[in-house]
């Protein structure tokens, strides 16, 4: 045979065991494959390493609802004060001048005002 042919058949079978090797190498290299294989208090990382769980600390903010229920309230109160106001503060008169005035104003017709401003 040819020591020339020989050698790229070499070259392939040593690419191949390197290849294999470095695998292998990897894949023996975990410390640990899933959290099972770490202790209790520690699970299995990206890394294929164990790390300890962390201890989150959650802080409870409590917001007392008074404040806000309070400032509707007050709003409340015056949009009914604005609504209602000419009937609270209003003038009172009485039932006899109420009367008097509204038998003294003639009622106007609903066109009379349109026709001083039509266009000609």
């Amino acid at each position: 045979m040819d020591k020339k042919a020989n050698a790229g058949v070499i070259l392939i079978a040593i690419i191949i065991i390197i290849v294999v090797l470095y695998c292998w190498t990897i894949v023996l290299n975990r410390e640990c494959r899933s959290n099972k294989d770490c202790n209790d208090e520690e699970y299995c990382g990206s890394d294929f390493a164990c790390h300890q769980i962390p201890i989150i600390e959650r802080t409870i903010v409590k917001t007392s609802p008074v404040l806000p229920i309070l400032f509707i309230c007050m709003t409340i109160v015056a949009l009914a004060l604005i609504w209602r106001w000419e009937k609270i503060f209003g003038r009172k008169e009485k039932k006899a001048d109420i009367e008097t005035t509204k038998e003294t104003e003639s009622p106007e017709t609903y066109y009379s005002s349109q026709f001083q401003y039509s266009a000609k």
